[in-house]
């Protein structure tokens, strides 16, 4: 064989091997085939997307690579949730989808995070309710601010207590003057302090529920110092306070000169 014609062969070697070569499909591309492909298996890929600063989680570790990134570059790709789903809020809520959503599922909604930046975090039982418990006359998918005021939700509540009876007895409507957030009982009114120090002074641990001495629980404007709190003596009593002018045995004249409950007032 002649120079010439062993050069012709290679010649027609590197024809046909560039004929049957595959093109890349990826025109823009900054990285080692071997990063996402292995020889043993080309279509099998495997690669560590925590290093994009975009961890795949949840429902994401089954989406394939093309439904996120276009093949020829795989870099012209967002990060943002609205650059791959529908928004149903229409922009209402803002592009931020994981503030309520997470990537386990759409379904999913961790409403806790959601309310965390609002002027009504959701505490207590409150972090247990469904979205629609409050937002109940929303249209599907729009959630407008609604008040944060306890009677704005518990109005209900409010009017229909009868032990005590709220309206009756005039008390606030601001619930976490006496309630908390993790259930209506127990209750306290630290407000009574504004009334008659029971959480102070000489009464503070003297008593145990409001019907130490709130006897009827319909009225709470009707109150006792004798029923179940002062075992007083009537006639001890009244012997102490023969000089007292307007002295009565009562428990509203105990009140009008011992509003503080100190005996030497």
């Amino acid at each position: 064989m002649n120079f010439s014609s062993s050069w012709q062969i290679w010649i027609c070697f590197f024809l046909i091997s560039g004929a049957f070569a595959q093109e890349s499909p990826h025109k823009v591309i900054k990285l080692e085939c071997s990063t996402c492909h292995n020889l043993n298996e080309w279509r099998t890929i495997r690669f560590d997307h925590r290093t994009t600063g975009f961890p795949l989680t949840g429902v994401h570790k089954n989406v394939a690579c093309a439904n996120c990134h276009k093949p020829e570059n795989f870099w012209d790709v967002e990060k943002a949730c609205i650059s791959c789903h529908l928004d149903i809020h229409q922009s209402k809520l803002g592009n931020w989808c994981q503030q309520c959503h997470t990537p386990r599922s759409w379904t999913i909604i961790d409403a806790t995070k959601a309310h965390a930046n609002t002027t009504f975090p959701l505490l207590g039982v409150h972090a247990r309710l469904d979205c629609n418990a409050c937002h109940y006359s929303e249209i599907e998918g729009q959630y407008s601010p609604l008040e944060s005021t306890c009677y704005f939700c518990h109005e209900k509540d409010y009017r229909t207590t009868t032990a005590p009876n709220h309206q009756e007895a005039e008390f606030s409507k601001n619930c976490v003057a006496c309630h908390n957030f993790y259930g209506w009982q127990p209750a306290s009114f630290k407000d009574h302090e504004g009334f008659f120090p029971i959480f102070s002074g000489a009464h503070a641990g003297v008593w145990n529920t409001c019907r130490t001495c709130h006897s009827d629980p319909a009225d709470y404007a009707i109150f006792s110092c004798f029923e179940g709190c002062h075992e007083h003596n009537r006639s001890s009593m009244d012997n102490r306070h023969r000089e007292v002018r307007g002295y009565q045995y009562d428990s509203n004249a105990c009140y009008n000169c011992h509003p503080a409950g100190r005996g030497g007032d």
